[in-house]
Formats: C-alpha cells, sequence, structure tokens
C-alpha cells in the first residue's frame, strides 16, 4: 500500500514536470527578454506586414505637385498682337507709383493712375517678326475698330501721343519696342520709340508723357507690359 502511494505521487510528480516543460516562456535563463510574434527586443512593437497600415493613396488635392501657370506665351508674348497689356511707366529702372499708360476722354494719351479698360493697349507686329507695331487700344472703339498711337507735333512744343484711325502705312504710328533688361522685380523692361523720338515721362508736364529724340543718350523712360489676358482686337 505504501509502495503504491509513492509510485502515485512519483508519476504525479513527473506529469507536472512535462506540462512545465511543454509551457510558452516570457523570458529566458539569464533574465534576458525573448522575441514573441507581437514584440521586439526590448519591448518594443514589431513591425511586420500583417500589423502595419496599407498606405492612403494620394488623392488629386494633396498627392498631385500643383503645375506652374501657363505662361503668356502659350497664347502668344505680350508683343504677339494677341494679349492685351498695361504698361507700367519706369524712370532709371525704377517704377513710377500709380503710373500706368492711358487714353484720356479727349484722345491723349497720358501717364495716369487709371487702370480700366483705357490702360489696355495690344502691342501689334505690322508683319511677322517684325520690330515695328501699332499699339493698339485694347478696349476703346470707334466705328467698332480700335484706335492706334500716333505721334502728333505741336511746333514748338514736345511731340505728344494721341490716338487716330489705324493706318499701318502711317508711319507716325509705327513703334519699335526694344527689350531694355530687367527691372530690380525680374520683369522685362522695353522703350518705345517713333523713328528718333522715345516716349518719355515728363512729371513737370500736365499729361506726364511726351515722345521726345535723345540722340546718342539713353532713355530714362522704360515701360513694363503687364499682361492683363487674350486680346479681344479683331485681327486684319
Amino acid at each position: 500500500m505504501r509502495t503504491s502511494l509513492r509510485v502515485t505521487a512519483l508519476a504525479a510528480i513527473l506529469l507536472v514536470t512535462q506540462q512545465a516543460c511543454g509551457s510558452p516562456t516570457t523570458g529566458n535563463a539569464s533574465g534576458s527578454p525573448s522575441t514573441s510574434a507581437v514584440g521586439g527586443i526590448g519591448g518594443a512593437p514589431a513591425t511586420t506586414p500583417a500589423t502595419e497600415p496599407a498606405a492612403k493613396p494620394s488623392s488629386p488635392a494633396t498627392g498631385k505637385t500643383k503645375e506652374p501657370s501657363a505662361p503668356a506665351a502659350s497664347g502668344g508674348g505680350v508683343l504677339s498682337g494677341s494679349r492685351q497689356v498695361f504698361f507700367f511707366v519706369l524712370h532709371n529702372h525704377q517704377e513710377v507709383p500709380e503710373s500706368v499708360v492711358a487714353v484720356t476722354s479727349s484722345g491723349r494719351v497720358e501717364v495716369t493712375g487709371d487702370y480700366s479698360g483705357r490702360a489696355l493697349f495690344v502691342p501689334t507686329p505690322v508683319s511677322p517678326g517684325a520690330s515695328e507695331y501699332l499699339i493698339k487700344t485694347g478696349t476703346l472703339r470707334a466705328g467698332g475698330l480700335a484706335l492706334c498711337l500716333t505721334i502728333r507735333s505741336n511746333g514748338a512744343k514736345p511731340l505728344t501721343v494721341v490716338t487716330a484711325d489705324c493706318d499701318a502705312g502711317d508711319n507716325k504710328q509705327l513703334f519699335h519696342i526694344a527689350k531694355e533688361g530687367k527691372d530690380d522685380q525680374g520683369r522685362m523692361t522695353y522703350s518705345i520709340s517713333n523713328a528718333a523720338a522715345y516716349l518719355q515721362w515728363d512729371p513737370n508736364g500736365s499729361a506726364g508723357l511726351i515722345a521726345e529724340e535723345v540722340g546718342d543718350g539713353v532713355t530714362e523712360t522704360t515701360f513694363v507690359a503687364i499682361d492683363r489676358g487674350r486680346s479681344t482686337v479683331q485681327v486684319d
């Protein structure tokens, strides 16, 4: 009877030992942590394909790089005859505040602060690739047709700029527009002349704009042509 009890006790001990050896552990004999399927070494979270969230596709609003706006050249440059522009006035490469070329109600072309349709112009080459231009009014019309800038002689007084019916055969309407480099804002500047007379800012005159010969000197007045959209002037 006593022997039977010992055998039974021994069998129970062996059973408990086998169960203990078959159980998973969270450490090893040295006391350092082990790596499991849900934890990294030292307890850091494991990164596996099963647990990593899928990357979200980029939406058109946030995932696409914004494309730059199409330059004016896509519909023709500012001197192509297909664009209407403001002419800002610069004196010695510095922009004159509140100064834009515009046509007054009398037909005189002045430097003013009027940024209405009277200040819109369409520089139009007289022929493809030509350096001479008719400068047409962008929105002003006479009999449904645009007008053109022309030089007017005033005797002993300085030449002035006025508007007239467009006539490509009239030399007084043919303007040479030449690049003069960029201003401090990186904008291309232009000189505008008719024959030997350059359009000049005249701060002491009543109109602020005259045409004057500069001889061998350099014109102090240049212009920045600011693109204001596609021209609505009828193409001849």
